[in-house]
């Protein structure tokens, strides 16, 4: 039980980061996407020394290349999978509000964080079962890379004319989904622990299709994408030095 409450507690921190990001949106009337795109490559960079050093590293350790492969496979594959079924930016979607385009953009992009944010508390939950301090580690450098997250979200709502408390209110919520999915995922592999090596990989698969499906792309939008791929490898290079310290 210690596993799990502490899964969920380091999860919540993660997700509410989200609240930081919200934060951003309400106090700041422009947004600098130069320092957005950063953030994005920061965080991917991040996500993915986290998931290739750390998670599908502990993977080949407990349960050898085969079910790491497996797990990792399957676990871009679910998200495939999710992704195609979620409605995506570029549908032509009809809302009554000040700016139809933004409110429909938020609300795609609350979606997809939401989505996203369930492996990320899957593999908190996994990860601390596997090794505390890889867990912590993780928990951390997802809450840092949930900071962009939430100023996705809450920027098309403040531009649609959302009050500023109900675009924050948005950002927030976005995040809760970790610390659900950190529950879960510390149950099951306390329940089942056999099945920890796949579950790594399965987390692992899944934060990596985030990254290049949406994190990487999206911070190669808009024009900085040589900051984004600075921002990227510093991440990874950030992540790689603090996982030799733990």
């Amino acid at each position: 039980m210690s596993i799990i409450l502490n899964s969920f507690l380091l999860s919540l921190v993660a997700g509410l980061a989200t609240s930081i990001g919200g934060c951003w949106v309400v106090f700041h009337r422009e947004f600098d996407m130069r320092t957005y795109d950063t953030l994005q490559g920061f965080a991917a960079g991040v996500m993915t020394a986290i998931a290739t050093l750390g998670l599908i590293h502990e993977a080949l350790m407990r349960g050898g290349t085969l079910i790491s492969l497996i797990g990792v496979a399957v676990g871009a594959a679910i998200l495939f999978v999710f992704d195609r079924f979620l409605p995506h930016q570029h549908e032509h979607l009809d809302f009554e509000c000040i700016n139809p385009i933004a409110y429909r953009q938020g609300l795609l992009l609350f979606t997809a964080m939401t989505l996203h944010n369930i492996p990320e508390g899957l593999a908190v939950g996994t990860s601390y079962s596997a090794q505390p301090e890889l867990g912590l580690l993780l928990a951390l450098t997802i809450a840092l890379h949930n900071i962009p997250e939430g100023i996705a979200v809450a920027g098309p709502f403040r531009a649609c004319g959302m009050s500023k408390s109900g675009a924050f209110r948005w950002a927030a919520i976005s995040g809760l989904a970790e610390p659900v999915a950190a529950v879960v995922g510390a149950a099951f592999v306390t329940l089942f622990e056999g099945l920890l090596p796949f579950s790594l990989a399965f987390a692992a698969g899944a934060m990596l299709y985030v990254v290049s499906d949406e994190l990487i792309p999206e911070s190669h939008s808009h024009g900085y994408e040589h900051l984004a791929t600075l921002g990227f490898i510093a991440g990874f290079l950030v992540l790689f030095v603090l996982m030799q310290m733990v």
